[in-house]
């Protein structure tokens, strides 16, 4: 029987145990199967079933796929190193040549440790695996844990297969147990820096630079996602690529990047490139928000509201001569938080795609004066386009309900005079221009790719997402309505390729310097991604088994955002390096900021209120999230019943707030109604 060691107690908390097992059988019933896996085991290699099976599997657990280890630990001394190839067993005794009382000697009695030909060095982890788990034990199983020593040097006499490890032990460990020597590294840091650093100097890649911590999981998304393409038939030659890549401005087809991305022979016979594994998770992101964020709404018109809202309140507004600053893309306006009208427009567009309700992106006639026009979007729910403004973050108003029509806003000018502040401030639209409006269909090259439409056909059930979009039937009933003047394809998907190409190196520097905390911070990333996933419930081929579980990842998001990596203590962040204290303060107020939001949309509304307001906006009136967090804070005073001070935070945006004009239209609409109410109350 072998024997039990412990650690002595100074030493516990500083080593804990590593669950690394080592698993022999002496006598058990056969454990539960998991169905995915068995269900892979007994298909063929050539089964495309198996790669797309893979791909469903990473896409739907995003979450799960991150990559934690800024310093992951690398082997040194295996089985496979050593120096017959087989497992190198120890005992830990005392030193027989300087007996003192401790257990620290380690001695490879197989002879075969190598260790000084490894070059192992002090501080090196040692895994031993001396400690057989009880609870194991007692089902017939015996498994063994690792406890993590550390080098403190090679023994002069014997540096092949005897070292002194700090410490030492209880008592000895007589009987040779297995041993493993590993190596903590900064490579995983050393790689982050190096991308950062390539594609600030060098603009390489161009586009999918982003060294995000669930890069390794997308990169084999695409990877399988291509072998599973090339077990399918071939293509029907009935296929033939969107008319409307024709109509796009000559100097944009000709783009670098944009050129060979609309080719005919990329989008009927291209494979997924590696940087689009970042828009198949940007699908899976927006089809997960927008099955939770619409709350209880049931209707298309209801159903788009809620996720125009939840765009409204989760994409803090930027200027416009910042649209070039750092997002190009929804995925990157989603995980900043933050992005121009046009942004917005996109986002939610795409929300409301994956709801399966049809949007588009509208442009005003000519504007009074030196304006330019207007960009709106709009749902399409009962042959009606339902107007949205995205700069102000408001509905058109309509007739009878909270949001307008075109068709009644293009007859009935009072009801866009509803958006006037004042004489100074009038909302810049009139009836007039909405009698002729251009109508703009949201689609990217890989949306109208043949590769996109077979992926989306194949996926089923819980897995399927929205990837490819047929743009004909759309344009075909938006050239209905009087007021539409012309159908176009949106330009802006294909100039942010066009812009990934050219953008300058300062742009590319803040570029970087955003996404850092997330590389830097790989767990505010799944914070993030978790954010965004929401509650799932037990997945469809899971529900026969008792110990199955639900995913709560808005759950998850609140216990990640919290912890004191993603959000160390000041007293922590003053003794860091500047770099690295730009870096984590940056990570700690957006973490504070999305604590907020996430609050709001769970209904705790006091508690997004001391996030919103007491850990953000009061901490920094003036930074990043100010704009964001004031306005977050006056919609949940208002959720609270709050008005008048909802009112009055909106009333505060400076003069230069990107929002303002649409925050002093809802304040004054709360003004009243706090006025009504306090009459009613008489």
């Amino acid at each position: 029987m072998p024997s039990f060691v412990t650690k002595r107690p100074v030493l516990v908390a500083a080593l804990g145990l590593l669950a690394v097992a080592v698993v022999s059988l002496a006598s058990c019933s056969e454990g539960r199967s998991d169905r995915r896996r068995s269900r892979t085991l007994t298909t063929s290699a050539n089964d495309g079933g198996v790669y797309l099976r893979s791909v469903a599997a990473t896409l739907n657990d995003l979450a799960g796929n991150v990559d934690l280890e800024l310093q992951p630990a690398q082997p040194i001394l295996t089985a496979s190193s050593s120096s017959d190839g087989n497992e190198v067993l120890a005992v830990c005794i005392e030193n027989p040549n300087n007996p003192d009382g401790s257990y620290s000697y380690l001695l490879a009695q197989s002879g075969n440790a190598n260790f000084y030909s490894l070059d192992v060095q002090p501080g090196d982890v040692v895994r031993y695996y001396v400690n057989l788990d009880e609870e194991t034990a007692e089902r017939g199983i015996e498994q063994r844990t690792a406890l993590e020593l550390r080098v403190r040097r090679l023994d002069s006499r014997d540096p092949e297969n005897a070292l002194i490890i700090e410490g030492g032990l209880d008592s000895p460990a007589t009987v040779p147990q297995r041993i493993e020597i590993w190596r903590y590294s900064d490579k995983r840091m050393d790689a982050i820096r190096s991308a950062l650093n390539r594609y600030v100097t060098l603009r390489r890649p161009p586009s999918g630079w982003e060294p995000a911590p669930d890069l390794g999981a997308l990169q084999q998304v695409v990877e399988r996602a291509n072998q599973w393409i090339r077990t399918e038939k071939a293509a029907d030659d009935t296929w033939q690529p969107e008319p409307l890549l024709t109509e796009l401005p000559l100097d944009l087809r000709n783009a670098k990047g944009v050129t060979q991305a609309i080719a005919g022979e990329n989008l009927r016979d291209g494979s997924f490139a590696e940087w689009e594994g970042r828009l198949l998770a940007q699908a899976v992101w927006l089809r997960d928000i927008a099955q939770w964020s619409r709350g209880s709404a049931t209707s298309d018109a209801d159903v788009a509201a809620a996720l125009f809202d939840w765009t409204v309140r989760n994409v803090q507004l930027d200027s416009p001569e910042l649209k070039e600053l750092t997002v190009l893309h929804p995925w990157q306006a989603l995980i900043y938080g933050h992005g121009t009208a046009e942004h917005r427009a996109w986002v939610f567009v795409e929300l409301a795609r994956q709801a399966r309700i049809d949007a588009v992106v509208l442009k005003t006639g000519a504007a009074p004066g030196d304006l330019p026009p207007r960009l709106l979007v709009a749902t399409v729910v009962d042959d009606q386009l339902q107007l949205f403004d995205p700069e102000l973050g408001l509905p058109i108003p309509g007739k009878a309900r909270a949001t307008g029509t075109l068709a009644e806003a293009a007859e009935d000018d009072s009801l866009l005079r509803q958006l006037d502040v004042s004489d100074e401030l009038k909302y810049p639209v009139t009836a007039e221009q909405l009698k002729q409006v251009e109508v703009y269909l949201v689609a990217t090259p890989l949306q109208l790719s043949r590769r996109s439409a077979l992926l989306e056909g194949a996926l089923e059930g819980e897995d399927f997402v929205k990837l490819a979009v047929d743009l004909r039937p759309l344009a075909e009933k938006l050239v209905k309505p009087a007021q539409v003047k012309e159908v176009k394809l949106w330009p802006v998907p294909f100039q942010s390729i066009a812009d990934e190409q050219t953008i300058g190196i300062e742009l590319r520097r803040r570029a970087a310097a955003e996404f850092a905390p997330f590389a830097e911070r790989p767990l505010l990333w799944k914070a993030r991604v978790l954010h965004f996933q929401g509650h799932k419930d037990v997945r469809a081929e899971e529900r026969s088994d008792p110990l199955a579980a639900p995913r709560e990842g808005h759950l998850d998001a609140l216990k990640l955002y919290q912890i004191p990596s993603v959000r160390p203590p000041n007293t922590e962040l003053v003794k860091l390096e500047l770099d690295k204290r730009t870096v984590y303060s940056a990570a700690k107020s957006a973490a504070g900021y999305w604590l907020g939001l996430l609050s709001y949309d769970r209904d705790n509304y006091d508690v997004a209120v001391n996030w919103l307001g007491d850990l953000t906006l009061d901490q920094a009136r003036q930074g990043r999230w100010s704009n964001g967090a004031r306005y977050n804070l006056a919609r949940t005073h208002e959720a609270l019943g709050n008005l008048e001070e909802a009112a009055k935070l909106l009333g505060a945006d400076p003069a230069d707030a990107p929002q303002r004009h649409g925050n002093l239209v809802r304040a004054r609409r709360l003004t009243e109604a706090a006025a009504a109410k306090a009459e009613t109350a008489k």
